[in-house]
């Protein structure tokens, strides 16, 4: 549980996101419009995420996420 004021990061949330998925394979362009959908991690400047956001993130947590192309789920 997060405390009150805390933000959310956006590597905990798609982790999140694949838990909640069974950690299935989900696109880069998926996870987006998932993390946008809920609303839980919010960008600085209130935009929207993108995949390339996506893609770059779960690229500097290698040790997290196993990633095939544009797709991504966490490493087991």
């Amino acid at each position: 549980m997060k405390a009150e004021g805390a933000r959310v990061k956006l590597h905990d949330e798609i982790a999140d996101i694949l838990r909640s998925r069974g950690n299935l394979w989900m696109t880069t362009q998926e996870l987006a419009g998932e993390v946008n959908r809920c609303g839980r991690y919010q960008k600085r400047d209130g935009s929207e995420v993108t995949a390339f956001q996506i893609h770059g993130r779960t690229k500097n947590y290698a040790n997290l996420f196993q990633r095939d192309g544009q797709k991504v789920r966490l490493r087991e």
